[in-house]
């Protein structure tokens, strides 16, 4: 079969279209043959070495994939050949064909696109794991609004009553972030943004709940557009650098900064959160934005990912 291998860990031109033997199947497991296999910025970090664990090579990289079931390992129950599903792994998504632990596998609804339902795997569950405790009334600004994660916050920010901004760095993304339903869309290249991002909060005082991602510059300007009590949570860095924060700036507001990850969740948790997204979905509260590209154009996607060149989910289209 085709897969995307990594040899050494580099820029994108390490991506490499190879022939490899096809996994087989153990109990408590099932072959899918992809149809789609999803793209995270956390990939870029993993093929770069900066991610948080660092597999040993070679190895391919991908996180989730939809597609349909070849082949079902024995013990298994509720999975059958033929059907279509969505699946989140530890690595391995690259490929015409993944083998997945039957517990990290969910029947896709009707009608649910492949592209989709990557999408809602991991950006999706994401989304929802970033929102928690966020209460109607209250005001967030999502930054890269226009992406996979952050054009699923600002729909479900909304839908729960929030006051959203969002931000994006060119004039295309910020239409899209507000044709999502951003209340205010404000680009961050421009040097007074914090102060655009108070002006469109209530009486100027800020945000309640600032989602961040960018890092670097934007990163450290962050707690200029924090409300008194707000919380930042931080769960990446796109433009691969990292930012100052002076422990003494939150003191005077009684500020909180702490990151995220998906992992930190429990089963059961996950388990509620695909609930909730897939009811959003079946009663078309979410508009979810995918962009493919071909298997063999993996490293082109990983170069527009990183150029800030792509909106919404970014995929990667195998058969």
């Amino acid at each position: 079969m085709k897969a995307i291998r990594i040899h050494e860990l580099g820029g994108a031109d390490v991506l490499r279209l190879e022939e490899v033997a096809k996994p087989e199947v153990a109990a408590g497991t099932v072959l899918i043959k992809t149809e789609v296999a999803g793209i995270n910025y956390a990939d870029t970090m993993l093929r770069k070495g900066t991610y948080l664990t660092r597999p040993s090579l070679p190895f391919t990289p991908g996180f989730e994939v939809a597609g349909r079931i070849e082949e079902v390992g024995a013990g298994i129950e509720g999975l059958r050949v033929g059907q279509r599903v969505m699946a989140k792994m530890q690595g391995g998504g690259y490929a015409e064909y993944a083998v997945v632990q039957a517990g990290q596998v969910t029947p896709m609804p009707d009608g649910l696109e492949f592209g989709t339902a990557t999408a809602l795997l991991a950006q999706g569950l994401t989304a929802l794991g970033l929102l928690k405790g966020l209460q109607a009334g209250q005001s967030i600004l999502v930054h890269a609004a226009a992406g996979g994660v952050g054009s699923l916050l600002v729909q479900l920010a909304k839908l729960k009553g929030a006051r959203v901004i969002g931000t994006a760095s060119t004039a295309a993304k910020l239409e899209i972030v507000k044709e999502l339903g951003a209340d205010a869309a404000i680009n961050y290249t421009e040097a007074d943004w914090p102060e655009q991002v108070r002006a469109a909060t209530p009486n100027g005082a800020g945000v309640d709940l600032l989602i961040e991602m960018v890092g670097g510059e934007v990163g450290a300007q962050n707690v200029k557009c924090l409300a008194p009590g707000a919380t930042m949570i931080i769960y990446g860095a796109a433009s691969g650098r990292d930012f100052p924060l002076s422990a003494l700036s939150l003191l005077g507001k009684h500020l909180t900064v702490r990151g995220y990850t998906l992992y930190s969740e429990t089963e059961a948790t996950l388990a509620e959160f695909t609930r909730e997204l897939m009811a959003h979905v079946k009663e078309h509260r979410l508009q979810v934005l995918v962009q493919e590209f071909p298997l063999a154009q993996a490293a082109d996607a990983h170069r527009a990912i990183e150029g800030r060149q792509t909106t919404g989910k970014v995929v990667l289209r195998v058969q």
